[in-house]
C-alpha cells in the first residue's frame, strides 16, 4: 500500500517529467532559432524520451489505482546567449529532477514501500546519465572553443550524440 504522501510525490515527479518535455522542447525551439540542426534533432529527441517518462510514472500511479493529477505548465523560460548558457541551464534542470527523485526514495524507504523503491531506482539510474551527458557536452563545447567554426562543430557533435543515442 502506498500512501498519499507518496502518491502526490509521485504525481509531482510525473508532472516534472512533463515539465522537463517542455523544457526539452523550448530548448529545441532556442536552437532552431539558432541554426543549431544537429542541437535540435538532439533536444526534440530528449523531449520525446521525457515524455516516455511522464508515460512510465501514469502507468506506475494507474498500477497502484491512484489518482492522477496534471498540472498546467507555464511557458519555459530559457534565458541564454549561447549555447553553452543553453546546456548549463538544462544542467540544472537534470540536477532538480535528481534531487526529486532522491526525495521520492527517500520517502519510499521510510514508508517500506518496497515496489515504489524498486520503480524509482530505474530513474535513478537515468538521471545519472542525463546528468553525466550533460558534463560531457558541456566539456566537449569547452574543448572546441569559441573560435570560428565552433558553432559548426558542437552542432556537429551533437548530432552524432543524438545518432549514437
Amino acid at each position: 500500500m502506498v500512501s498519499d504522501k507518496l502518491k502526490t510525490k509521485l504525481n509531482e515527479l510525473l508532472n516534472g517529467e512533463m515539465e522537463a518535455h517542455h523544457i526539452y522542447t523550448q530548448a529545441a525551439a532556442w536552437t532552431s532559432s539558432h541554426s543549431f540542426e544537429g542541437a535540435t534533432k538532439f533536444f526534440l529527441a530528449h523531449a520525446q524520451e521525457e515524455l516516455g517518462h511522464m508515460l512510465k510514472f501514469f502507468e506506475f500511479l494507474d498500477d497502484l489505482g491512484a489518482e492522477i493529477t496534471l498540472h498546467g505548465h507555464q511557458r519555459p523560460l530559457i534565458k541564454a546567449e549561447d549555447i553553452r548558457e543553453l546546456f548549463v541551464a538544462v544542467q540544472d534542470e537534470e540536477r532538480k529532477v535528481t534531487r526529486h527523485i532522491v526525495e521520492a526514495i527517500e520517502l519510499a524507504r521510510a514508508e517500506n514501500s518496497f515496489e515504489t523503491d524498486a520503480f524509482l531506482q530505474w530513474f535513478a539510474r537515468e538521471q545519472h546519465e542525463e546528468e553525466k551527458l550533460c558534463r560531457k557536452i558541456l566539456d566537449r563545447i569547452d574543448l572546441i572553443g569559441g573560435g570560428p567554426n565552433a558553432k559548426y562543430f558542437i552542432d556537429r557533435e551533437l548530432a552524432e550524440l543524438t545518432k549514437a543515442g
